[in-house]
């Protein structure tokens, strides 16, 4: 078996023996980074390597050789999953029409003459709609991330969750009454790095996605990625900022598509089989 039908496999077996990679290390004696990237289908393992790993499995070499191909092996989604991509893509459709609304009202702060206490007056609201958005919209990719065994998208979910928590810190600490101060642009700068580098990691896990959904996922991606690549440059941030709605938008179709198209394979088990 090659990969990335190799790692899919052993992480298939690991997760069914309910060991987490590093209880799977100890047992086989080899880096976790090792596990990782066989995992993840980056690299292909020496014999031994797998050997010693599918020991541990309870899997036999010969057995995980004749073991379907990418083009044969199924995935099962549960009713539940589907639900959770289902609300995915609608609650991101809300989280992009209050990301375009934040930004177009943090333009406003910026050239009008707005106090502290009005500044506040919208930010804290808009911070508390921005998570109970986002956490069920990211939710639909962590559940994509664990059916395809994408770790990279894995961990650009969390990622992402933590950039927008850091955002939002640094948007209490910033006003817009009165001069800038180099505090408030400092903040400002460093706040588009992180977004930006958010951005850029969610963008590779999305491309990763392209190998087992549709091209669509590689253009999404790879958009994401160039975004990413605006706003890490601070000077063309404005112009990405009006692009990520451009970008949302897609990820919402994404999304919605994937959706649509495993609810369209439900079968009388209560699971559906991609």
């Amino acid at each position: 078996m090659k990969q990335p039908e190799l790692g899919k496999r052993i992480y298939q077996l690991r997760k069914g023996k309910g060991l987490t990679q590093e209880e799977l290390v100890e047992q086989c004696n080899i880096n976790v980074r090792t596990i990782q990237r066989i995992e993840a289908g980056e690299v292909n393992p020496r014999s031994y390597t797998v050997k010693l790993i599918l020991e541990v499995l309870g899997e036999d070499l010969h057995i995980i050789e004749e073991y379907p191909t990418k083009e044969d092996i199924t995935i099962s989604w549960t009713k539940k999953e589907l639900q959770i991509l289902n609300y995915s893509w609608v609650f991101g459709l809300f989280y992009s029409i209050l990301t375009l609304v934040g930004v177009l009202m943090e333009i406003y702060f910026a050239t009008s003459n707005v106090s502290n206490l009005g500044v506040l007056a919208f930010r804290i609201p808009f911070a508390i709609a921005f998570f109970i958005l986002i956490i069920p919209f990211l939710r639909g990719y962590k559940v994509i991330a664990e059916k395809f065994n994408n770790t990279l998208l894995m961990n650009a979910v969390y990622i992402y969750f933590g950039v927008g928590v850091i955002m939002t810190i640094i948007m209490f600490f910033t006003s817009t009454s009165g001069l800038i101060s180099p505090l408030e642009i400092g903040l400002t700068v460093i706040s588009m790095v992180i977004f930006g580098i958010g951005e850029l990691i969610m963008g590779l896990g999305i491309l990763k996605l392209k190998e087992n959904v549709s091209s669509l996922a590689k253009v999404t991606g790879f958009l994401k990625i160039i975004n990413g690549i605006l706003l890490v440059t601070v000077i063309l941030s404005p112009i990405a900022l009006f692009f990520m709605i451009a970008v949302l938008i897609l990820e919402i179709i994404l999304l919605h598509n994937m959706s649509t198209k495993f609810n369209a394979s439900i079968i009388h088990d209560g699971k559906v089989h991609s």
